[in-house]
């Protein structure tokens, strides 16, 4: 007898797994013409929890979260977050944070970053 399950399975993040999207369209950019590209891999139930990839080329922007927390975890590259009260993150490959619902912050990568991503929905 098999005891045979069917359920959500296991979404590996990886390019592989999901369509490249590419913008430059920035409101809040504020230094130079960043390009950001997103491999978004996994969107849940109602779109609460989405993850993927993404990463951008030099400029600076200014980033405002609302509605949602994102987790990040820097896999190749570095940058610089200014956050709303003038503290500086130095940021660098191998790093993990949290920029949580009402974070404020200035962007700054020099040449490149990119990193893993999981937004949940407030």
């Amino acid at each position: 007898m098999t005891n045979e399950t069917s359920g959500p399975s296991m979404v590996r993040i990886r390019e592989a797994n999901a369509e490249k999207v590419t913008t430059d369209d920035l409101p809040t950019r504020t230094e130079g013409n960043p390009i950001h590209d997103a491999w978004p891999v996994f969107k849940g139930a109602n779109e609460k929890v989405r993850s993927g990839i993404w990463q951008s080329s030099a400029g600076a922007w200014v980033t405002e979260i609302s509605g949602y927390t994102e987790f990040c975890y820097i896999i190749e590259g570095e940058a610089q977050v200014t956050d709303q009260d003038g503290r500086v993150n130095h940021i660098k490959t191998g790093d993990a944070f949290v920029m949580p619902d009402g974070f404020t912050g200035r962007w700054e990568v020099a040449q490149f970053v990119k990193k893993y991503f999981v937004i949940a929905n407030s």
